[in-house]
């Protein structure tokens, strides 16, 4: 008898863990749930925002045969039964991996919720988009947030939009990168144009305004909060262990520490050992690794562990440049190890073409086990 496994989320990590799936010849009955039929490429929605990109996809083509989608939007989990709620029926597993991915977070400043857009998700950054179609020449737009969503966001903005762009960090500009990265990283951002206000905090979002910690306060044509990302409370929710932000909380094999059929992968899960920085790079293999899991639970084999090999951080800066910064395997930047320019360009646009397709491939490609 077939045994039944659920995915739910149809993101960069429920795709691979998909793909992976249907490259193994195993008796089970896989089950996509995800609230809409389109993939949504979050690492293009800054694209999308400026109008170079679409960013939806549907999910037709990129799911296998064998992979049953079911669009619906899950409301609960019950782990002891294990049955999943869903707002039009229920569903069960012997199986499930929770892949629900992460969104904008924007209680974290007062004004945020009212007065800004965000682009974490597909919706929010339908909104973005239509307000910055509506802006007059020449408006300010104040991105908050100094992290790559935010430095990218800059970029293509600068490039494609003519607006005057704004950019604001409570720290420095991209944290995560060696310092001759960054400071190629500012480099492009002020020869663009953009206006870069570091180490200071927004403290108020108005509607027309943004308040900074030294009590300044800028005008503000559109706002973009790009500041913090958070998770769906869902995992929370279902009584299912999670760290303080909602992140179901999984071990070194991605599995819950609620429950063994409940397996964890992308930005919605955290290894209680050692968290992984929220990212594509990470969703994929988690997603691979994830699939790896429930196929050795189920024959009764022990899973392995799972081993993080970051290979670097690429940053789009428009569509004519880029960084991209190489890691070691634990994340780390090496000072001296990037490549810049259109070289860089094109290799982050390789990999954001390819991202769908990573976890199809067979069982030694992209994986971190």
């Amino acid at each position: 008898m077939a045994f039944k496994i659920v995915i739910l989320g149809a993101g960069y990590a429920g795709i691979s863990a998909a793909q992976r799936l249907s490259r193994r010849s195993v008796d089970a009955d896989v089950t996509m749930v995800n609230p809409r039929d389109q993939f949504i490429e979050r690492i293009r929605l800054h694209q999308y925002m400026s109008g170079t990109y679409t960013a939806a996809t549907r999910l037709g083509p990129i799911l296998p045969a064998s992979t049953e989608l079911k669009v619906d939007a899950a409301e609960s989990i019950d782990f002891h039964t294990q049955r999943i709620r869903l707002a039009g029926g229920a569903l069960d597993y012997d199986y499930l991996i929770y892949a629900v991915g992460s969104h904008s977070r924007t209680e974290a400043i007062p004004g945020s919720a009212t007065n800004a857009v965000t682009i974490g998700t597909f919706e929010p950054a339908q909104r973005a988009r239509s307000r910055l179609q509506q802006l007059p020449p020449r408006s300010t737009v104040t991105i908050i947030g100094g992290g790559l969503t935010g430095i990218e966001t800059a970029a293509e903005l600068a490039e494609s939009t003519g607006h005057n762009i704004r950019l604001i960090s409570d720290q420095q500009l991209a944290p995560t990168v060696s310092e001759r990265g960054r400071r190629r990283l500012y480099t492009h951002l002020i020869d663009a144009g953009v206006e870069i206000i570091d180490n200071t905090a927004v403290v108020d979002i108005g509607a027309g305004s943004v308040e900074l910690s030294d009590g300044t306060r800028l005008t503000s044509d559109l706002t973009v909060d790009v500041a913090a990302f958070g998770v769906p409370d869902l995992a929370q929710r279902s009584g299912l262990n999670t760290d303080s932000r909602g992140a179901l909380t999984v071990d070194d094999n991605l599995i819950s520490t609620s429950s063994s059929t409940v397996i964890g992968a992308g930005d919605a899960a955290v290894i209680s050992s050692s968290p992984l920085r929220m990212s594509c790079q990470a969703a994929i293999p988690t997603g691979v690794h994830a699939a790896e899991t429930v196929l050795r639970l189920a024959a009764g084999t022990t899973p392995k562990q799972l081993r993080p090999k970051f290979a670097g951080q690429c940053i789009s800066l428009g569509r004519r440049d880029g960084l991209l910064q190489l890691t070691n395997s634990a994340d780390v930047p090496r000072s001296r190890a990037m490549l810049t320019g259109r070289q860089a360009a094109l290799i982050k646009e390789q990999i954001c073409s390819s991202t769908m397709w990573f976890g199809h491939r067979g069982p030694f490609s992209y994986s971190w086990s």
